[in-house]
């Protein structure tokens, strides 16, 4: 593989690291609260801020 290459997966992977520490981190501090639960609220935020 060329370095250029070796860069984009050791990105993608530290990417994907942080992510998965976020959303562990999520889960732990909203336990009850389903990912479509957090969608809709946020949703409906966003709706309501905008008027």
């Amino acid at each position: 593989m060329s370095q250029s290459m070796i860069s984009v997966v050791v990105g993608l992977g530290v990417f994907l690291v942080i992510l998965i520490v976020l959303f562990r981190r999520y889960r732990i501090e909203h336990p009850g609260e389903g990912m479509f639960q957090w969608m809709d609220s946020h949703h409906m935020r966003w709706m309501h801020r905008r008027r």
